[in-house]
C-alpha cells in the first residue's frame, strides 16, 4: 500500500505536515503524586510519578560533585529512578520485552534524560529562590527526596519516543515538584518523500519549480518502518521568545547536513503544536484542582 494517495494524503487520511490526535488523560493512576496517559494516534504510553524519601543508602552511594555548581546543583535536584515497561501486546510482533532490550535500554536512558533535565532546570529555580531568602524548604525537598517514574507502552504505532516523553512530561507536571521548563518531543520522517503525481502536474501546469521531495511528520508505524524516524526534544518555556534547548536527538537513517536541518526544523515546527497542548491540558487540570480544593 502507498503512504500518500493520488490525492496527497496519507493511510490515516492527514497531510504530510498535520499532527496525529492527540489525548491527554491526567491523573489516571491511583496514589501517583502525577500520572498521565497519553495517546498520539493509535500509539498510547501510560506515566506514572512517585515522589519518595531518599534512603540512606542511595544517599551516601550518590556520587560526590567535582564543582562548586554541581554541587548545588545536587543539594536541590532529586534523586531520579526510571523504568519503561515495554508489554508483549504493544505491537503486532506479541515479543515480550526484557529489560536487557536494547530498545528499552535507549528508551530509558532518553527518559532519565529527559527527566533529569525538568528537575535540573526546576534545581536552578530552588537556587535562585534560596539565594534570596525564599524556597529553603523546597531545596531540602529535593535534597532528600527520590523520583520514581515508571512508563508503560500499551501500544505502539510510530512516534513511541515522542510519546513516551510528553507522558512523561505531563507525569512529572502534574507532581508536587518545581519543574523550571517543559520537555515536548515530536518526529518526522528521516528520509523524504517524493511529491504525489498529481501534485506534480499540477505545478507543472503552473510554470512553477518543483521542490521535489518533503518530510511527513508525526510518521505513523507503516511510515517509520519504510522511512525511518528523527525525534526530537526541546525544552518549553512559557515565554514563547525563549530560545529551545535540545534536549536528545535521535535519527534511524544518515542524513547529510542539509538533510538533517531541514529535518530538525520539521520536527519543531511539531514540537510547538504539542508544546501548546500540553500547556493547555495542565493548566486545564490545575485549575479544576484549585477550584475544587476552594470549595
Amino acid at each position: 500500500m502507498a503512504i500518500m494517495s493520488y490525492e496527497g494524503l496519507r493511510q490515516d487520511g492527514r497531510r504530510w505536515n498535520e499532527l496525529r490526535r492527540m489525548q491527554c488523560d491526567l491523573g489516571v493512576v491511583s496514589g501517583a503524586d502525577g500520572s498521565c496517559s497519553f495517546t498520539c494516534g493509535r500509539t498510547k504510553i501510560i506515566a506514572s510519578c512517585f515522589v519518595v524519601p531518599l534512603s540512606k543508602q542511595k544517599a551516601s552511594a550518590a556520587r560526590v560533585p567535582t564543582t562548586a555548581t554541581a554541587a548545588a546543583a545536587a543539594s536541590t535536584a532529586p534523586h531520579v529512578e526510571l523504568r519503561v515497561s515495554w508489554l508483549p501486546f504493544a505491537t503486532q510482533e506479541r515479543r515480550e520485552r526484557g529489560r536487557t532490550d536494547r530498545q528499552v535500554v535507549d528508551l530509558e536512558g532518553m527518559l532519565k534524560q529527559t527527566a533529569c533535565a525538568m528537575l535540573d532546570a526546576s534545581s536552578a529555580v530552588v537556587q535562585k529562590q534560596t539565594a534570596s531568602g525564599r524556597g529553603s524548604s523546597g531545596a531540602a525537598r529535593g535534597n532528600n527526596m527520590e523520583v520514581q517514574i515508571k512508563v508503560a507502552v500499551l501500544q505502539a504505532d510510530g512516534g513511541v519516543r515522542s510519546c513516551c516523553v510528553n507522558a512523561l512530561t505531563c507525569a512529572i507536571g502534574m507532581a508536587n515538584l518545581v519543574c523550571g521548563c517543559l520537555v515536548v518531543s515530536c518526529g518526522c520522517t528521516a528520509q523524504q518523500l517524493g511529491r504525489t503525481l498529481r501534485e506534480t502536474r499540477m505545478l507543472q501546469s503552473r510554470g512553477e519549480e518543483e521542490e521535489g521531495k518533503r518530510l511527513l511528520l508525526d510518521p505513523n508505524g507503516a511510515e517509520t518502518t519504510k522511512l525511518g524516524e528523527l525525534s526530537l526534544s526541546v525544552t518549553s518555556a512559557a515565554d514563547r521568545r525563549q530560545f529551545q534547548d535540545v534536549v536528545s536527538i535521535n535519527c534511524e537513517a544518515k542524513l547529510t547536513p542539509e538533510e538533517f536541518e531541514e529535518a530538525v526544523e520539521t520536527c519543531a515546527e511539531g514540537c510547538r503544536a504539542v508544546s501548546k497542548f500540553l500547556r493547555r491540558k495542565l493548566l486545564d487540570y490545575m485549575t479544576k484542582v484549585a477550584t475544587i480544593s476552594s470549595h
